[in-house]
C-alpha cells in the first residue's frame, strides 16, 4: 500500500504540461473502463435513450386493440 501511494505523490508532484495530462488521464480513463467498456459507451449511449423513449410510447393510450 505504501508503494501505491508514493508513487501516486511522485506523480501528483511532478510537473507536467497539458498534453502530458491529458495523457495521463487518458491512460487513467481506459484503465478504469477497459477499451471494451468505453466503445460501448459511445457506441450504444444514444441507443439506449431511443428504446426507452419508444417502449413508453408503446404502452400508451390507444397502443392495445382495445384501446387500453
Amino acid at each position: 500500500m505504501t508503494k501505491i501511494k508514493t508513487q501516486l505523490d511522485t506523480l501528483l508532484n511532478k510537473e507536467m504540461d497539458r498534453k502530458n495530462f491529458l495523457q495521463y488521464s487518458g491512460g487513467v480513463l481506459l484503465a478504469a473502463l477497459g477499451v471494451t467498456g468505453l466503445l460501448r459507451i459511445l457506441l450504444m449511449g444514444d441507443k439506449n435513450q431511443l428504446d426507452t423513449v419508444a417502449s413508453k410510447a408503446a404502452n400508451g393510450y390507444g397502443s392495445s386493440r382495445y384501446g387500453q
